[in-house]
């Protein structure tokens, strides 16, 4: 089962590590100089079904905002991210708007076993999310940076704990997931997240 990387601020602007600004997360990339985390993502709007989730979520953190990943978290040097954003635009170039929506809901843990995820995963739509990260993961060659995981498991996380038994242990209604899994999303832009900096890839 692929697993979720641990990505969260900007590793260049800081320097140094304090638990109670990130609620108990802990980094488990070091700050490095000139280290621009980077990854490839879809956006999709969740607020009204998040409204209806919140009830049942007990202990977890709710997520502000959420997303779809079409890469893992790499690192790239200043000079690389101009090219890299390039380079993702014209392997994107011939891809064509889409619309997905979710089938289940799902649990999932970090690479580290630092935080674990529910999710909701993606039913409709998956194809063309295969397609994209494809295209994705022959930039990340270029570029010698590991490729996304295999199969994947296309999602979107919306709530997280440090505790593995947190997640594991709430109960969400059958009626609210089926609500949720009835709705459809529009994929019309991929976003590339390079630290404080933010492209976006426009689809047709």
């Amino acid at each position: 089962m692929p697993k979720l990387p641990s990505f969260f601020d900007k590793p260049e602007s800081a320097k140094t590590d304090n638990s109670r600004d990130h609620q108990g997360r802990v980094r488990t990339v070091p700050h490095q100089h000139d280290s621009w985390a980077t990854y490839v993502y879809c956006k999709v709007e969740l607020s009204h079904e998040l409204l209806a989730l919140h009830p049942y979520l007990k202990d977890a953190e709710m997520l502000p905002e959420q997303h779809i990943s079409l890469s893992r978290p790499v690192y790239l040097r200043k000079y690389q991210l101009t090219p890299f954003t390039r380079s993702i635009k014209a392997a994107l170039r011939d891809i064509q708007r889409f619309d997905v929506s979710f089938a289940q809901i799902s649990h999932l843990t970090n690479d580290e076993k630092t935080r674990s995820f529910l999710t909701l995963e993606i039913g409709h739509g998956y194809n063309q999310l295969h397609k994209c990260m494809k295209f994705v993961d022959n930039v990340m060659r270029e570029y010698h940076k590991p490729i996304f995981y295999d199969p994947p498991r296309f999602h979107a996380s919306f709530a997280w704990s440090l505790k593995q038994s947190t997640i594991a242990s709430i109960r969400i209604p059958p009626h609210v997931i089926e609500q949720i899994v009835s709705n459809v999303f529009s994929i019309d832009k991929v976003y590339v997240k390079m630290g404080n900096r933010l492209e976006t890839v426009s689809l047709d």
